[in-house]
């Protein structure tokens, strides 16, 4: 028989599905009897691993036991499912997806894609570990998502954006439809002010249209509230005015999130990491992998690189891309920003690992670029090596963008991938 990550890896020759009724029967299977008091259920464009991870770490600050679930991985799979803010370990990751490979393997075979696996793996855990609250991020979606197989106390949404619209719908309000989908019936569902009308009726109304007849659930309406966000809030206070919300509804104690706002490392998220870690240059990290997602994070990173011109001490990008449905308006406002705060140099490189291959060096150096001084390196660990052979003044600020795979690929080779490294409370920098 084949070893249990030999038969997950196999998983992902199914690719991608969408549809809750394999993930539902095994869900059932694994027959788990321990109900979580909270299963937080959150969804959206940008932004939802950012309310989560401070969610998880609020709770564990507050000594309330939880379970994380996200995706995808930055470098080992076991990441997907935090305890209490810590990556799970190999072993019980292990006995988690051999539980789940009994469960569908027990005739009738039921197959399962990757993200159905660990999402299941995730759930057991929970069982097993008897945590008070769980937290799912979805994956795509909402509707069909494999998260949407199980049971919540309590949904949210955050910001909406034109994504997967192949899938999804074409327009925001369809894609916003999608996503307040993950809402129960009778349950709270909180919605990130989408701030166009058409899209806020149109979570409403599915709100109000709540229950899946194949999950067993009536149709009901849910109990929704529209979360206001200031203009110019940034993507961390956004994420602390949502997890507080939440909370609030639910009766989970908020006080703690001020101080998980101030010590949530959220691995690869605007991560900065100090040149005594980097072998010489200090780095910012972000998985801006997505138009809106690039363009949330674009005043943060500004400021960052003002501050460093500003210094004396400039900076340089790493960039890498997955496929983009357009690259060139993808890259456009880091053009921009490019352009107005000249660069070092740029490196372009290719995520490694991912489930599409990076787009190539050469077709992003090709792009309106306002000057010549890139580097093209394919592999990002070779990209790291060319930087640490050059002085700190050639270098300055490294700013890494793109693939979330890809800030995964540089965190590895700077040898910050341990379980306290990739810990949502982490003592490292």
């Amino acid at each position: 028989m084949a070893s249990i990550r030999t038969w997950l890896e196999g998983t992902k020759t199914g690719g991608m599905s969408l549809g809750l009724k394999h993930t539902k029967q095994v869900l059932e299977r694994l027959n788990l009897s321990h109900n979580p008091k909270h299963i937080l259920h959150v969804a959206g464009s940008n932004g939802k691993g950012t309310v989560c991870a401070l969610m998880a770490c609020g709770l564990t600050l507050a000594r309330r036991s939880n379970v994380f679930f996200s995706s995808p991985h930055l470098i080992r799979v076991e990441e997907r499912i935090r305890v209490d803010g810590k990556p799970v370990s190999a072993h019980r990751f292990d006995e988690a997806m051999n539980a789940v490979r009994s469960a569908c393997e027990t005739p009738p075979f039921v197959p399962l894609t990757f993200f159905e696996a660990t999402y299941l793996a995730a759930m057991w855990v929970a069982n097993d570990a008897g945590v008070e609250v769980v937290i799912l991020e979805t994956g795509l979606g909402g509707r069909l998502d494999a998260t949407r197989s199980g049971p919540a106390t309590a949904s949210l949404v955050t910001a909406i954006s034109a994504e997967h619209q192949d899938i999804l719908g074409e327009s925001i309000a369809l894609i916003a439809r999608e996503k307040a989908a993950i809402a129960r019936p009778g349950c709270p569902i909180l919605m990130r002010n989408p701030e166009e009308k058409t899209v806020e009726q149109a979570m409403l109304e599915e709100a109000q249209m709540a229950g899946q007849s194949e999950l067993g659930e009536p149709q009901a309406p849910a109990a929704p509230h529209i979360v206001n966000i200031p203009n110019g809030t940034s993507v961390r206070t956004e994420a602390l005015i949502l997890a507080t919300a939440l909370f609030n509804e639910v009766g989970l104690p908020s006080e703690h999130l001020a101080a998980a706002f101030e010590r949530v490392h959220w691995p690869a998220r605007l991560q900065h990491v100090a040149e005594h870690s980097s072998n010489g240059h200090p780095f910012l990290l972000d998985a801006a992998h997505n138009p809106s997602g690039l363009q949330r994070v674009l005043p943060e990173l500004e400021q960052h690189v003002r501050q460093a011109v500003e210094a004396g001490k400039g900076w340089t990008l790493v960039f890498g891309t997955s496929p983009q449905k357009n690259l060139a308006s993808f890259c456009k406002p880091l053009i921009a920003l490019a352009t107005r705060y000249p660069p070092h140099q740029i490196v372009f490189t290719e995520p490694q690992g991912g489930r599409y291959s990076g787009v190539a060096c050469q077709t992003l150096a090709d792009l309106a670029w306002p000057f010549a001084a890139t580097h093209l390196e394919p592999l990002p660990q070779k990209a790291l090596k060319h930087l640490s052979s050059m002085a700190p003044s050639e270098v300055g600020l490294v700013i890494s963008l793109g693939s979330l795979y890809l800030q995964g690929n540089i965190l590895e080779a700077l040898d910050l991938s341990s379980d306290e490294d990739l810990s949502l409370l982490s003592k490292h920098s």
